[in-house]
C-alpha cells in the first residue's frame, strides 16, 4: 500500500472510530444538550430559523429580555457556512453536525500543520489525533457552538500562515496571503474573539521561528513578504468577517462584559487549577457529565471552582506519553521543538486566571476583560503538545542505549498501578468523600462512580504503557504513526464519548405543560430562587445518579430561559450567561434582585411581564396564582397578571432622571405609572406634572403590525 493510501485509510479509520458510536447524533434522532448547546445555541437558532422561514432577517431576539442583538451576538454563529445545513439536514442533525465535524476538521488541521513543520505523514496524522482528541477541543466539541469552531481553524490558520513566511515570490505569497486570509475570516465568523487574538499570537509566534531558522542572507526579504503578506491576509480577513464584524462593533458597547465587578469574576473563571493536572494522566476525574445532574462533577460541588467551563484538560495519555519518551532522545531537541515546548509552557502558565502577575496586568486592559476566561491560552498549549508528540513519533525508532526509555515506562505504569490501589482504599474517600456530599443526589453513588473512573483510567492507562513500549522497542523499524494514530483516538473514546451529552429529539422539542397557559402577548419572568430539584423525582442511570437527560427535560418543563424560547416564549430578565449583549436588562434584574416582593412586582409590571414561574409560597403582590405544575418533585406556580400592560404604549409624559440607577429606583416606587409615563435620561431630575401641569391621561394605542426591526 503506498504512503498516501495508508494515510487516507488511516484518517477514514479515525473518523469512523469517532462517528460510529454517535450515528444516533449524526442521523439527528438525539440531540445534543451538554451546558451552552441546550441552554443558548439551540433556543438562539430555533428562534433565527424561525424568522428566516418568515421571511425576516434575524437581527434581533425578540423573546429576549428587552429584544437583544441576535445576527451580531457571535455566540449566535448565524453568518458561518454551518448554517447551511439547516437547509440540507433536519434542524437536530445540523445542529448536531457543527460539532461533530469540527472535530474532524481539527484533525485534518493539526495534520496539515504539522506536516507543514517537517513532521513525516505518519507522524502527522498522530499528531492530529492528538489534537483533536484532547479534553480541551472535545470540551469545546461537545458544548460550545463558537468555541469548537474557532479551535477548529486554529491549526488551518497556522498552516496557512507558514506559507506567506515561505513563500519566495509575490504571486505564491499572494495565494498563500489570501489562503490566511480565508481561514482567518472564516474563523472570525465562527464568533470566538479570544481565540482568534491567540491564534493570531500563535502564529506571529511561528512565523519568527520560520524566519530564525532561514538563511541570513534571505532574511530581510523573507521578512519584507511576510510583512506584506501579512497585511494582505488581514485585509482579506477582515473583509470577510465584515457581515459580524461591522454589527458587531454597533453592539459592542451593550455587553455586559468588562464591568469591573462581574469581569474580574468572569475573567478568572474556570483557570487552569494545578490539580487538574491529574487529568492529565486520569482523563474522567472530573466524572461523567451524562450522569450528574448540576452538568457538573465533584469540583464544581465542592465550589473548587465557579464553572467547569472546560470539561477534561488531558493531552491524551498516549500523546503524552510520546512527548515524555521523545525528550529522552537528544536528536528530539532542536530550534523549533524546544520553542513549541517552550510556548507550550508560557501558554500554560497564562491559562492559570488571575494568580500571576502578569495576569492581573492584562485584566487592567478593558478589552481582555471583555473576552475573559485564560483558561482559552490552555488551548495553545493542547496543540503544542500534539505537535511535538508528532516529532516524538518520528523518533520512535529503536534506540542503541533504551535504558531511560524503560525506566520512564515502567515509572508510569507505577504510577498507574497506584492509583488503582488508591480507588479502593480510604485515601480517595477522604479527598472526595466531602465534595461528594455537598453537591451530589446521591453522595454514596458519586463517590463509587469517580472510585469506578479512577479504577478505568488507571486499566487504560497500564495498557497505553504497554502499547507504547511495543511501539518503542519494536524489533522492526518502522513509521509507527499510522497505529498511533487510530490508538489515540480509540482510547480517547472512553472519556470522550460521555463528553457528547444527548437526549431524544422527540422528548427535548415536546412543549412544556405550561405552554397551553401562555397564551396572548407578553413576557415570562421565571423566578431565580425556583427550588432545588429533588434528585428521587429524576430516573436514575448508573450508582443513583440522575440522567442529564431527564434533568434537560426538566429545563424545558420549568421554562428555563432560554428553554422555552423555540415554542415561542418571551421572557423578562432572562440572565444571558454570558453577559452578551444585554446591558440594561443585566442592571434592570440587579435592581429588581436588591428590591421588596412590591418593588419587584412594579418592575416586572413596568416592563411588560405577564406571567410570572416561581416557587410555590413566593409572593409576587400584583400578581394571581393560575396554575401549578410539579418538576423534579418541585411544586411550581404559575402567576398572571389580569391587566398587562403592552409593551408599546402612550406615555402622556416623562420623567426625566440624571442617572440610570434613579430611574430604576422611580421605576420600582408607587409614584410611578407605567401606562402613562415613561422615564428618560435628562441632565436633572424633573417630573411632568410640575408646573401645575395635569396628570398625564392614559390613551389607546392601535397596532397594525409588530416587527422586531
Amino acid at each position: 500500500m503506498s504512503p498516501r493510501s495508508r494515510s487516507v485509510s488511516t484518517a477514514l479509520g479515525v473518523l469512523l472510530l469517532f462517528a460510529l458510536p454517535l450515528l444516533p447524533e449524526i442521523f439527528g434522532t438525539r440531540l445534543l444538550i451538554f451546558r451552552d448547546a441546550q441552554l443558548t445555541h439551540w433556543p438562539w437558532r430555533r428562534v433565527a430559523m424561525a424568522a428566516l422561514e418568515s421571511g425576516r432577517v434575524p437581527f434581533l431576539n425578540e423573546a429576549a429580555s428587552g429584544t437583544q442583538p441576535l445576527l451580531a451576538n457571535p455566540n449566535a454563529v448565524l453568518l458561518y457556512p454551518t448554517v447551511l445545513l439547516e437547509r440540507l439536514f433536519s434542524p437536530a442533525a445540523a445542529f448536531n453536525l457543527h460539532y461533530l465535524l469540527h472535530v474532524l476538521w481539527a484533525f485534518l488541521g493539526a495534520r496539515r500543520l504539522a506536516s507543514k513543520l517537517g513532521v513525516t505523514p505518519p507522524a502527522a496524522l498522530f499528531a492530529g489525533a492528538a489534537y483533536a482528541f484532547s479534553g480541551m477541543v472535545l470540551s469545546y466539541g461537545s458544548a460550545f457552538f463558537n468555541s469548537s469552531a474557532a479551535a477548529a481553524w486554529l491549526p488551518w490558520c497556522a498552516a496557512a500562515a507558514l506559507g506567506v513566511t515561505r513563500a519566495t515570490t509575490l504571486s505564491g505569497a499572494a495565494r498563500a496571503a489570501a489562503a490566511t486570509g480565508l481561514a482567518f475570516g472564516i474563523q472570525l465568523l465562527a464568533g470566538e474573539p479570544a481565540l482568534s487574538l491567540l491564534t493570531g499570537a500563535f502564529v506571529a509566534f511561528l512565523a519568527l521561528v520560520d524566519l530564525a531558522g532561514a538563511e541570513r542572507g534571505t532574511r530581510k526579504r523573507r521578512l519584507a513578504i511576510l510583512a506584506g503578506g501579512g497585511a494582505a491576509a488581514g485585509v482579506v480577513a477582515l473583509l470577510f468577517a465584515a457581515p459580524l464584524l461591522l454589527p458587531l462593533k454597533a453592539v459592542f458597547p451593550f455587553t455586559y462584559r468588562g464591568q469591573p465587578l462581574y469581569s474580574e469574576k468572569a475573567f478568572g473563571a474556570a483557570p487552569f487549577l494545578l490539580w487538574r493536572v491529574l487529568e492529565w494522566l486520569f482523563p474522567r476525574l472530573n466524572g461523567d457529565p451524562s450522569t450528574l445532574n448540576s452538568g457538573a462533577g465533584w469540583a464544581h460541588a465542592a465550589g473548587v471552582q465557579e464553572v467547569v467551563y472546560i470539561w477534561c484538560v488531558t493531552f491524551g495519555v498516549l500523546p503524552l506519553l510520546a512527548v515524555l519518551l521523545g525528550a529522552t532522545r537528544r536528536d528530539f531537541w532542536r530550534r523549533l521543538t524546544i520553542a513549541l515546548a517552550a510556548a507550550a509552557a508560557a501558554a500554560w502558565l497564562f491559562s492559570v486566571g488571575l494568580v500571576l502577575p502578569f495576569s492581573r496586568a492584562l485584566f487592567a486592559i478593558e478589552l481582555f476583560r471583555r473576552l475573559r476566561y485564560p483558561i482559552k491560552f490552555y488551548l495553545l498549549t493542547t496543540l503544542c503538545v500534539a505537535l511535538l508528540a508528532g516529532f516524538a513519533a518520528d523518533r520512535f525508532r529503536p534506540a542503541r542505549r533504551g535504558a531511560g526509555r524503560w525506566v520512564l515506562l515502567a515509572g508510569v505504569f507505577l504510577l498507574y498501578v497506584a492509583g488503582f490501589a488508591a480507588a479502593q482504599g480510604r485515601w480517595v474517600a477522604g479527598w472526595l468523600g466531602g465534595w461528594a456530599a455537598a453537591g451530589s443526589a446521591s453522595p454514596e453513588g458519586l463517590l463509587e462512580a469517580l472510585r469506578a473512573s479512577i479504577r478505568g483510567d488507571a486499566l487504560i492507562g497500564m495498557a497505553t504503557v504497554l502499547i507504547a513500549g511495543a511501539v518503542v522497542f519494536a524489533r522492526r523499524p518502522a513509521q509507527p504513526g499510522y497505529v498511533l494514530a487510530i490508538l489515540c483516538a480509540a482510547l480517547a473514546l472512553p472519556w470522550a464519548l460521555p463528553l457528547f451529552v444527548s437526549a431524544s429529539v422527540r422528548d427535548m422539542t415536546r412543549p412544556p405543560a405550561l405552554l397551553s397557559s401562555l397564551r396572548g402577548p407578553g413576557r415570562l419572568y421565571v423566578s431565580a430562587d425556583l427550588p432545588a430539584p429533588d434528585p428521587s423525582a429524576l430516573d436514575r442511570k448508573r450508582a443513583g445518579l440522575p440522567r442529564s437527560e431527564k434533568v434537560a427535560r426538566a429545563l424545558i418543563e420549568e421554562l428555563l430561559p432560554a428553554t422555552a424560547q423555540p415554542f415561542g416564549v418571551a421572557y423578562l430578565f432572562d440572565r444571558d450567561p454570558d453577559g452578551s449583549y444585554g446591558w440594561y436588562n443585566r442592571l434592570a434584574n440587579e435592581a429588581f434582585t436588591a428590591s421588596s416582593p412590591d418593588e419587584k412586582s412594579r418592575l416586572l409590571r413596568a416592563y411588560g411581564a405577564r406571567w410570572i414561574l416561581a416557587g410555590d409560597g413566593e409572593p409576587f403582590p400584583l400578581f394571581r396564582p393560575v396554575t401549578g405544575v410539579v418538576v423534579a418533585g418541585r411544586h411550581l406556580v404559575l402567576h398572571t397578571l389580569d391587566a398587562p400592560i403592552p409593551e408599546i404604549r402612550w406615555a402622556g409624559g416623562a420623567h426625566r432622571r440624571k442617572s440610570l440607577s434613579a430611574a430604576l429606583q422611580l421605576l420600582r416606587s408607587d409614584r410611578f405609572d407605567p401606562e402613562t409615563a415613561v422615564v428618560l435620561p435628562g441632565r436633572e431630575d424633573e417630573d411632568p406634572r410640575g408646573d401645575g401641569n395635569p396628570a398625564p391621561a392614559p390613551a389607546t394605542l392601535a397596532l397594525s403590525q409588530l416587527s422586531p426591526e
